[in-house]
């Protein structure tokens, strides 16, 4: 084989070298983007749990006092506007009262400073912070008439905590639909395993594609070195190129893959 026919082999397995290598770089900023956010993730969990499992019992304790002074027996009962003259006149439970919503706000403060797990707050309590304020509401309502931002936090959260729970619900409903859907349909065709298979985004692919075209490069290239390339048959060099070819668009679709998902990661 000469020189000249190996410098142009070089160039042309050259590009999806290069490309492989773009893929690879994007690959690793993207797995440092992620860890990055799993450690966040951990330590934001550790501190939501540790910061319920310190007020759990006080919190517990002032609500059932207010909910025991004010001779509410439904847990959930909304506040009566004798009640609230009661907690607005009576200075050691309007105390209380206030001790109770200060709790509850300073979570919903922590969850807007990204110092709370909302998602884990609504899963040990999700239902006590709607319930609870949903009682008060009316009460809320008193003293906002001096201080329209009092405790917006709190309002904030269990908006937020609605939205959630709707979510989860009509996720639930989805999901049931979809299942059943699937049970009467039949296997997936020749063309969706293929789909699945070659243009996945997940993050697997991207490290079998870059190894199954390494391989096949090399052993590409080792058979132009053994034989000079004018003298393989011809369907042996268009097999050639037809792989260069496919596995160069596959690279390709991976690594649109992995800027779509930096891009994504960069914009949270």
């Amino acid at each position: 084989m000469s020189l000249d026919t190996f410098a142009n082999i070089a160039d042309i397995v050259s590009i999806p070298i290069g490309i492989i290598g773009i893929i690879l770089v994007l690959h690793q900023l993207y797995l440092t983007r992620v860890e990055s956010e799993k450690e966040h993730l951990r330590t934001k969990n550790e501190m939501t749990l540790n910061a319920y499992s310190t007020i759990r019992k006080d919190l517990s304790a002032v609500t059932a006092k207010v909910r025991k002074k004010l001779g509410i027996e439904d847990m959930f009962d909304h506040v009566t506007e004798e009640q609230i003259d009661m907690i607005m006149s009576d200075k050691s439970l309007r105390k209380d009262v206030s001790e109770m919503l200060n709790m509850l706000n300073k979570f919903a403060v922590g969850v807007k400073h990204d110092i709370f797990n909302i998602d884990i707050i609504n899963e040990l309590s999700g239902k006590y912070f709607i319930k609870t304020h949903k009682q008060f509401e009316p009460y809320l309502k008193r003293i906002r008439k001096n201080s329209d931002t009092l405790y917006a936090e709190y309002d904030n959260l269990v908006m937020k905590l609605k939205q959630m729970r709707e979510e989860e619900l009509k996720q639930r409903t989805e999901n049931i639909v979809e299942n059943l859907s699937k049970r009467k349909k039949a296997n997936s065709s020749i063309l969706k395993e293929l789909y699945n298979t070659f243009l996945s985004n997940s993050e697997k692919m991207a490290e079998i594609l870059t190894i199954v075209g390494i391989i096949g490069m090399l052993f590409s290239i080792g058979i132009v070195y053994l034989n000079n390339i004018y003298s393989l048959p011809s369907f042996v060099i268009k097999a050639i190129v037809v792989f260069f070819v496919f596995i160069i668009i596959l690279i390709l679709i991976q690594l649109f893959f992995a800027l779509k998902r930096y891009m994504e990661l960069s914009s949270k």
